[in-house]
């Protein structure tokens, strides 16, 4: 008789325990799926993508982005940033881009834009100075990094494409395209006030070129030598 209790109180202790995790279990499986929704219906942001075919879906709102000073605070510079988003049912998607710069004279209170449009995605921008980062030596020229064609075919304009290498004075006229069809941009170094060497890919070769900063003309022009040889 007192084994047949044990045997009860056992077995309803393993009810129990069996009760318990599979509350357990349940809860788990819930909040897994509660996840998995909350990042599939979530708003996904990227950075650095034009997406040129247009649906009725996609809206597109513009800003002026964060004003840099060039010219010991005589010359602004100032990015037109664009924020494309569009809806998909059970999730949002939202991409942001610069596509232009406003620059502003202080001293004569006059503007200009780089581009008479918005066409192009500037990927990014080097303001060129002697010395490290938080140099406060003057700007000597603005380098900008574009993608203005749609190269890999997927509706978009992404650092996936190949890129324009252009460069102007700090004040943002003279504007120059240097090089075309870019595979890929691998650095730059001032060499002095007048001359900018840079290394990038094109056409499936490395290659290093002189930049001059006066008549923004491009030189001595070589390619890099492979391991080996």
């Amino acid at each position: 008789m007192e084994d047949n209790k044990f045997f009860k109180l056992v077995w309803r202790f393993n009810g129990l325990l069996i009760s318990v995790a599979g509350i357990l279990a349940i809860g788990v499986l819930l909040f897994a799926m509660y996840q998995i929704f909350k990042d599939i219906t979530r708003e996904r942001n990227t950075q650095n993508i034009v997406n040129i075919e247009k649906s009725a879906e996609e809206k597109e709102n513009w800003r002026l982005g964060h004003v840099t000073n060039l010219s010991s605070h005589k010359t602004l510079m100032i990015p037109l940033n664009s924020d494309q988003s569009f809806d998909r049912g059970y999730f949002s998607k939202s991409s942001n881009s610069t596509r232009n710069y406003l620059f502003i004279n202080t001293e004569t209170n006059t503007e200009q834009w780089l581009f008479d449009h918005t066409n192009y995605l500037i990927e990014d921008t080097n303001q060129l100075r002697i010395g490290d980062y938080d140099s406060k030596k003057p700007v000597l020229a603005i380098l900008y990094y574009l993608v203005k064609l749609d190269t890999n075919n997927d509706n978009q304009l992404t650092p996936s494409d190949l890129t324009t290498i252009s460069i102007s004075k700090p004040n943002g006229s003279g504007y120059k395209e240097i090089l075309t069809d870019v595979e890929q941009v691998i650095g730059n170094t001032l060499l002095s006030e007048s001359e900018l060497f840079i290394i990038y890919q094109l056409n499936g070769k490395s290659l290093s070129s002189i930049i001059n900063l006066t008549n923004f003309e491009l030189r001595n022009t070589k390619e890099l030598p492979k391991v080996g040889l």
